[in-house]
């Protein structure tokens, strides 16, 4: 009798380690170091988003890369759609989706082992599908018939009534091609100088003089997806007086690596023709507290500006 009692306990024990093992198996794992890239956050309604799943940095909590990783995303509600069920074997380097109608989309990534663990990680990325001809309202004129811009008749000259953009030179805003008619392309003065199309210039800073110091009478009181570009603060009287439009798009620093747009909703700032000397050139800004126009300088290769150009 005594045996049996051992023989028993021998085997629960067994049994109890299997046990432990198989939950041991059956356990989460936590996965880290998975993103997307390439989404921007602004696309034109039916155009395309071609999206870049990254894995390279994917790790378990252990800091191993997993055996074997499929990958499958899914856009708002929508199925899920599986793109590899192996990485390494099928590598997906990017897939490309369609925004059909208006609105907000997320788009949600999955890393998961196809072999049945219990591990997982998501990553998330949202963008709008916007018409570009009706996010931005409260803005003066129209877009004359054969042309591209907004004109304005100022003190004897013509202006441009919005920001540069139809030209291969400068940035975009957030990387959006589709806001280059809203919020203008931000040019280096160096790229400014040769950018305004023929028949029109890079205005000096005397035409700018001309436009007046009332910063108010240049600005517009405008919303970009209904919400207010210029934040209201009582120093300044939005009058929009000389038709000018002026919205506050910010700038672009491109010293450093990646290229982030700074400012908006604070700064409207324009380059001049004119340079202070090798390094710097002078350009106009209009601060949304302030209710004169200002004068500045700032380097004539890393610092990327709004550009209106003359008749």
């Amino acid at each position: 009798m005594k045996k049996l009692s051992i023989y028993l306990a021998a085997a629960l024990c067994i049994c109890a380690a299997v046990s432990c093992k198989d939950k041991e198996e059956e356990k989460s794992y936590s996965l880290s170091g998975f993103k997307i890239e390439g989404v921007v956050a602004f696309v034109a309604a039916g155009d395309s988003q071609q999206i870049r799943p990254n894995f390279s940095n994917l790790r378990t909590s252990a800091s191993e890369m997993p055996e074997k990783i499929g990958i499958y995303y899914q856009v708002n509600t929508a199925k899920r759609d599986t793109l590899t069920t192996d990485i390494k074997a099928n590598p997906v380097k990017s897939f490309s989706f369609k925004a059909d109608t208006l609105g907000l989309y997320t788009i949600t990534c999955y890393a998961f082992d196809p072999s049945g663990k219990q591990y997982s990680s998501s990553t998330t990325e949202s963008f709008r599908a916007i018409d570009p001809g009706k996010v931005l309202t409260g803005t003066a004129g129209t877009v004359p018939a054969g042309k591209k811009y907004i004109e304005k008749a100022i003190g004897g000259q013509t202006w441009m009534a919005q920001n540069l953009y139809e030209t291969p030179a400068g940035l975009p805003y957030e990387s959006c091609e589709v806001l280059n008619t809203v919020f203008g392309r931000f040019y280096t003065y160096e790229e400014a100088l040769t950018a305004c199309p023929d028949g029109w210039h890079l205005p000096t800073q005397a035409e700018w003089d001309a436009l007046g110091t009332d910063s108010g009478a240049l600005m517009a009181d405008a919303q970009f997806l209904e919400g207010q570009l210029w934040t209201y603060c009582k120093e300044v009287s939005i009058t929009n007086a000389l038709g000018f439009n002026a919205i506050p798009a910010g700038y672009i620093d491109r010293s450093y690596t990646v290229n982030i747009n700074s400012g908006t909703k604070e700064y409207a700032m324009f380059w001049t023709a004119d340079a202070k000397d090798a390094t710097m050139a002078y350009y106009r800004y209009i601060f949304g507290t302030n209710p004169t126009v200002q004068k500045g300088e700032g380097s004539r290769t890393s610092l990327a500006l709004s550009v209106r150009c003359v008749k």
